[in-house]
């Protein structure tokens, strides 16, 4: 009897089938397995101090004075307006910003540059062209609460152009210096670095009315994420999470998805709603960083000031306990707080013990000592 004789075109078919097979197999298990890039060591770690751009020599040399004296900080966080800087388009004075980033060199002092457009965005901008949504201030703690703002349309040409020509210039000013670290990736903001804009009944139907404002802000986004990285090829590109008008959390992981496909070792993600009240879990931002605490840097800056009598910020142990819990990297004080050595000395002591114990054990120990906040 002849041995049976296999088809050719039936074994190269069942090749072929199996190779499919194998395929579908490696996608379905890498889509289950999340990939995670090497992100390396933080940038950006310890105790940092905001401060606003001081507004004369004589401000200047009394922060000067105040930051030698305080060896428990890391970095400062220098924020500075649009407005500010520049009154006639094309002739930005960055002199005091040259004055003050002399001062930080002098004392060897590390430095994040925040540069705000939004609601200090130039008069000039709109005198060109450039639209703008007309709110309010919505912030009760501001001083000009209730006032009336202009807001850059963030996908605008003209503000875009103009907004783009600034990232330019501070990065051909400032990002060779090796003190400066990081940038705010600020783009489309109403009254801070945050990605807040104003969502007011009214606001939201203006928004609404430009039809795909979701998509559009995500283009600003991913345009300006890279703008920022090139303009600051060696710094961290700082994302400070808000909820952005209506939109779902999952708008925000969109663009941290962006930044960290493209910049896995710089692209960080800030909360700035640390509070000491209670445990921050079940935040938005909060949580946010949760979820990505293991794939991108990261850290927390006081939602208020620690010395406030009305307990807008909570207690130091509980805000250190909410860095713990999420691995914060660094933490950023209010200017108060930062530049007074026993309160950040405070703030420091407080956190190193929370990190050398761990969260469930200083947990512990804050349950045992009758400092454990369930509730605000």
């Amino acid at each position: 009897m002849k041995p049976l004789q296999e088809d050719p075109m039936r074994l190269l078919n069942f090749s072929k089938l199996a190779s499919l097979i194998s395929c579908a197999l490696a996608v379905a298990i890498a889509a289950r397995t999340p990939i995670f890039a090497d992100i390396g060591p933080p940038i950006r770690t310890g105790l940092w101090v905001m401060q606003r751009l001081p507004r004369d020599t004589n401000e200047l040399n009394q922060v000067a004075a105040e930051l030698a004296k305080n060896h428990n900080l890391s970095g400062v966080c220098l924020h500075f307006f649009w407005n500010d800087l520049e009154k006639v388009s094309g002739k930005p004075d960055f002199g005091m910003v040259d004055k003050t980033v002399a001062e930080f060199r002098r004392l060897g002092m590390k430095y994040e540059l925040g540069f705000g457009s939004g609601a200090h965005t130039p008069r000039f901008v709109f005198d060109e062209g450039a639209k703008a949504i007309s709110t309010q201030v919505p912030n009760p703690h501001r001083a000009n609460y209730g006032e009336t703002i202009e807001i850059p349309v963030p996908w605008d040409p003209v503000y875009q152009r103009e907004f783009s020509r600034m990232i330019a210039q501070l990065g051909e000013r400032y990002a060779q210096d090796p003190l400066c670290i990081g940038v705010i990736l600020t783009c489309a903001n109403a009254m801070s670095g945050e990605m807040h804009l104003t969502k007011t009944r009214s606001d939201l139907a203006k928004w609404q009315a430009m039809g795909d404002y979701e998509g559009k802000l995500l283009d600003v986004y991913k345009k300006y994420t890279d703008e920022w990285a090139k303009a600051f090829p060696r710094q961290a590109i700082s994302l400070h999470l808000a909820k952005v008008l209506d939109l779902p959390p999952s708008f925000c992981e969109r663009i941290i998805d962006y930044g960290l496909s493209k910049y896995p070792g710089r692209f960080t993600i800030g909360n700035c709603q640390l509070s000491g009240r209670k445990e921050d879990t079940g935040k938005m931002t909060y949580d946010l960083i949760q979820k990505y605490r293991d794939r991108a840097h990261h850290g927390f800056q006081s939602l208020a000031a620690l010395a406030r009598p009305n307990e807008r910020m909570g207690s130091i142990e509980m805000a250190a306990l909410n860095v713990v819990h999420a691995g914060g990297e660094y933490w950023e004080l209010w200017h108060g707080d930062g530049i007074s050595v026993e309160t950040s000395g405070d703030v420091l002591r407080i956190w190193k013990e929370a990190k050398s114990l761990g969260y469930e054990a200083y947990k512990k120990k804050l349950i045992s000592e009758g400092k454990y906040r369930q509730h605000r």
